[in-house]
């Protein structure tokens, strides 16, 4: 993981607030989880380098269970939701929730430039990392940014 490829902006734009789908079909959004450090991930089934990090994003969120919570949110369409929720607990151990945007407009919402795109977020709600492209979530590099982030948050 080279965290030399992400970019972080002068000006980010907001975390995304719009509507979006659980595992029960029930409207949510990631305002649910202001507060806490987030590692938001977008992905699809259909997208080989989401597929390929998810397992090092389930290892992400056990190794820090209840300091950050990753939350993946699937941009498949609705036909493929079936899909994407078993895709995601067979690749992440059960470790992440299920989330989906099947309008995909969170990925114009954060300024996506492809996928996956991987935004972490403070307890404020501001961005403070961004990586474009697959990545090893559990190695070394991504586990020392998270724990700069969460000695950030510490009073």
């Amino acid at each position: 993981m080279r965290f030399a490829r992400g970019e972080l902006s002068d000006a980010p734009p907001p975390m995304p607030l719009r509507p979006l789908q659980d595992a029960a079909g029930a409207e949510t959004s990631l305002a649910a989880y202001q507060g806490e450090v987030m590692v938001l991930n977008l992905w699809a089934t259909w997208c080989a380098p989401c597929v390929e990090e998810m397992p090092t994003l389930g290892a992400l969120q056990r190794r820090f269970e209840g300091r950050i919570n990753v939350i993946p949110i699937s941009v498949d369409g609705e036909g493929q939701r079936a899909r994407a929720e078993a895709q995601l607990a067979e690749l992440s151990g059960g470790s992440l929730p299920f989330l989906i945007d099947i309008t995909r407009g969170v990925l114009f919402d954060v300024g996506a430039p492809g996928m996956p795109v991987t935004i972490i977020y403070d307890g404020q709600g501001q961005e403070v990392a961004r990586l474009a492209g697959g990545a090893d979530w559990d190695g070394e590099e991504a586990v020392a940014l998270i724990e700069a982030v969460l000695g950030e948050q510490a009073p």
